[in-house]
């Protein structure tokens, strides 16, 4: 099955679940969602007749969030109860990874759609998943690699989370294009920044783009395979030289 191939079948379930909640009166929801099927959903996806789609991954910058279709009048506190919240905790944690604690999960039979963000911290991690399978991980989960661990139910409004680590990286362009930007972010030639993106390794907002003069705003998120991912925290004005200051935020 290609990338394609799954998006559709991605958004058929999505327009099952606007006609089921339609129907039935009640929330129906599809995923954990990466961004990228998260923006295809939001262009392609019905919208439900008098009701609403809500994309909501249990806390305010989740970036894996469900796609949830909410009948009229029904309050978005029924969206938050289909997430839980795990909170991880026990010896050697720092010496595990995202992939340790996603890889332990997939071992349970877990499929990836079940599992939202996963929050690697000090000394703790937490991870969103769909509410019904928290006490299968609770029975089932207790131990992450070779080290045993505690698993509880956390509320997210008792736990502090974190923003997402960046470097502040700051220059200057002659404008607020993509191969422009991106050479500021990577800290590199606009040529070979040019290159990155017609050679397809390039997304702005999760949508892959082989247009190196495409425009740029504040708040924009650029993505580029093996380099990481950026975003366009302040564009300034013009200097004597006639030039614009640009701030990108890379995410670590």
């Amino acid at each position: 099955m290609t990338a394609n191939d799954e998006l559709y079948l991605l958004l058929r379930r999505a327009n099952d679940a606007v006609k089921i909640s339609e129907e039935k009166y009640m929330v129906k929801t599809v995923g954990f969602l990466t961004p990228a099927e998260r923006v295809f959903l939001q262009k392609n996806a019905d919208r439900p007749q008098g009701g609403r789609i809500i994309y909501f991954g249990g806390y305010a910058e989740a970036e894996r969030t469900l796609f949830a279709a909410v009948p009229e009048y029904i309050d978005d506190s029924a969206v938050r109860d289909e997430t839980a919240l795990l909170s991880i905790t026990g010896r050697n944690l720092e010496n595990l990874t995202h992939r340790d604690f996603l890889g332990s999960l997939m071992g349970l039979g877990i499929k990836r759609e079940m599992v939202g963000d996963i929050l690697v911290l000090v000394g703790r991690c937490l991870i969103f998943v769909r509410r019904e399978i928290a006490p299968y991980i609770l029975s089932n989960l207790d131990r992450i690699g070779r080290d045993g661990v505690k698993i509880e139910i956390a509320d997210v409004k008792d736990i502090e989370i974190p923003p997402k680590k960046t470097e502040v990286i700051s220059g200057t362009v002659a404008g607020i294009r993509l191969d422009s930007v991106l050479s500021v972010a990577c800290k590199t030639s606009r040529a070979k920044a040019a290159e990155y993106i017609t050679g397809g390794a390039v997304s702005v907002n999760w949508e892959e783009t082989e247009n190196v003069s495409k425009g740029l705003k504040e708040d924009d998120v650029i993505s580029v395979k093996g380099k990481g991912r950026f975003k366009v925290s302040r564009i300034g004005g013009v200097t004597k030289k006639g030039r614009f200051s640009v701030t990108v935020e890379k995410y670590i």
